[in-house]
């Protein structure tokens, strides 16, 4: 079966598109003539297009464009415009307090900020409960 798929391959090949790689420079104009025909038989379809619809009082399809290109000086400082403001609101971000998706602030249990925790209670959580009701029984059945 597989000899049969090679052979209709080869019979299909000439259906392919061959590349066209000039290297010569009789073939390198050859190709930039082809390509300026091209261009040509475009451009001339969308004047007759143009000329049709002016003719019929239909609307313009192609439009021409007033505006001023972009060149690339301009485009390099709207890009760095943009990357500098995205670049700005993310050290705002980093730098801000706010906490994003963290507790914010302290919760009720916690000791207020700026108060110190008795020395002889630091460390309580740890030990055994039996060693903390001993220490103070109010603060072992807390935790």
């Amino acid at each position: 079966m597989s000899k049969y798929v090679g052979a209709g391959k080869k019979l299909l090949q000439f259906l392919t598109p061959k590349p066209n790689v000039p290297v010569t420079k009789i073939q390198k104009g050859t190709r930039d003539l082809k390509i300026a025909g091209q261009k040509l038989k475009a451009s001339t379809a969308k004047l007759k297009q143009t000329q049709f619809e002016m003719e019929n009082k239909m609307p313009i399809t192609f439009k021409g464009n007033k505006g001023k290109s972009e060149s690339n000086r301009e485009a390099y400082k709207r890009i760095q415009k943009e990357n500098t403001k995205t670049i700005k609101s993310m050290l705002d971000q980093v730098t801000e307090k706010k906490a994003n998706g963290g507790r914010v602030g302290r919760k009720f249990g916690s000791p207020k900020s700026g108060e110190k925790v008795p020395s002889k209670l630091k460390g309580f959580a740890k030990l055994p409960e039996k060693v903390q009701e001993k220490i103070n029984k109010k603060l072992a059945k807390k935790v």
